[in-house]
């Protein structure tokens, strides 16, 4: 089923990767970022629903509402300008959001409108930076086995990250105010800044020429042809879609809800445990899989999804069934599944749009892409506050990992016709 052949002995991919200076220099700035953004993850939410409950759904429902605006209209400004440039002001403008959050809480108070409002700015230049990095990648590497070794690398960089993150983070919250974990993100993102500008123009590539001003619609259109004119391009965006808005209600939402109403014993530092099995899982297949020549990597691919529904089932179910004392380590070891599928996903998704479509394509169906996620996520959120008043929580969580699954099992019957 898996048809992957292992690399013929030589060294693993990323050692090669390291020789080179600018992604070595890009590789450390980057990693101080997603470790300070696992801080703001683990910070934002908690503090959120410490403050309104199943109403803190209001913060990625705002998050996925900025995503949404950001990723279509992006082009009108950024179209024309360099990747790195949009890069750098990206990550200076989130570290000032991130700088006066932590001021408000000292000064005029914290509220979750200000959480939102902050909320809003991140995940907006999120969105303008990421599709900007990802389209720049291949520029660093056109080399298509490379090229997945680099994506790779900067995947298991982040979910190493979210371990390092999440340790950090339950150690601040041991001895500091749980705001504190937004000033270290502050600081995550000025290393970023600095490492991409320190990097020089090697991400500026051919930069495409200013294009004619467009509409939203025209902005969409252009990413919808390109995804139109890939085969299977549109299964992918709808699974992945499918992914995220049962990873925002089931997730995001769902298990720190579940634990800060006392569900499940242990409160934030289990949350962070299970957030680092997760990335334990996703780094270690990382590490393995970016070694194989996958021979047929669509299957490979969603039956990612299907573990990563798998995964997600098994954290409700160990919350609901397990005995009080093992629930934790059960729930942490779905994150472990969730982690698996998560890498095998994304190592074949990211390079089949990119070695497929030129940069300014593969930048549209980026933007679309995040379009398309951010309004998944939106949903997901916004089914939270009824769906878990509704239904217990676990219930929930476990129907949102069978969603998945079933979508993966979908996907993985639908491979392109080229």
């Amino acid at each position: 089923m898996w048809r992957a052949a292992k690399g013929t002995g030589e060294a693993h991919p990323y050692i090669a990767l390291f020789k080179d200076p600018g992604v070595r220099t890009l590789w450390a700035g980057q990693a101080l970022s997603d470790a300070g953004s696992e801080l703001y993850r683990l910070g934002a939410i908690w503090l959120a629903v410490g403050m309104a409950g199943a109403d803190a759904a209001w913060l990625p429902v705002a998050q996925s509402a900025a995503m949404l605006a950001f990723a279509l209209g992006a082009g009108a400004v950024t179209d024309g300008l360099s990747a790195r440039k949009v890069m750098i002001w990206s990550d200076l403008t989130r570290a000032a959001v991130s700088a006066a959050v932590v001021v408000a809480a000292f000064t005029v108070g914290l509220s979750l409108p200000v959480l939102i409002a902050a909320g809003v700015l991140l995940a907006g230049f999120q969105a303008v930076f990421d599709p900007a990095l990802q389209a720049a990648v291949p520029q660093l590497m056109p080399d298509p086995h490379r090229l997945r070794a680099l994506n790779g690398l900067f995947d298991v960089t982040g979910r190493l990250a979210v371990i390092a993150g999440s340790a950090l983070g339950a150690a601040i919250a041991a001895v500091a105010p749980t705001i504190h974990l937004l000033t270290a993100n502050s600081a995550s993102f000025l290393a970023s800044a600095g490492s991409v500008a320190a990097a020089g123009h090697r991400f500026d590539g051919e930069t495409p020429a200013p294009a004619p001003p467009a509409s939203v619609r025209q902005r969409l259109a252009r990413g919808w042809r390109a995804a139109r004119e890939t085969p299977g391009a549109r299964t992918l965006l709808a699974t992945a879609a499918v992914s995220y808005a049962t990873r925002s209600l089931g997730f995001a939402l769902g298990v720190p809800l579940l634990l800060a109403q006392g569900g499940v014993a242990g409160g934030l530092p289990t949350f962070a445990l299970i957030m680092a099995t997760q990335a334990i899982g996703d780094g270690l297949t990382n590490l393995l899989t970016v070694t194989w020549r996958v021979r047929d990597g669509w299957r490979f691919l969603f039956v990612g999804y299907i573990l990563r529904g798998l995964g997600l089932a098994v954290i409700g179910a160990a919350a609901l069934f397990a005995p009080a004392w093992i629930a934790p380590i059960g729930m942490a070891a779905g994150g472990f599944v969730l982690g698996v599928g998560g890498s095998m996903a994304f190592l074949q998704m990211m390079p089949f749009f990119q070695t497929r479509m030129d940069v300014a394509d593969a930048t549209a169906v980026f933007r679309l892409r995040y379009a398309i996620l951010a309004a998944a996520t939106m949903l997901g959120a916004l089914l939270g506050p009824v769906a878990l008043r509704l239904w217990p929580v676990s219930w929930v969580i476990i129907a949102c990992g069978a969603a998945l699954a079933l979508a993966g099992l979908w996907g993985a019957r639908r491979p392109p016709d080229a």
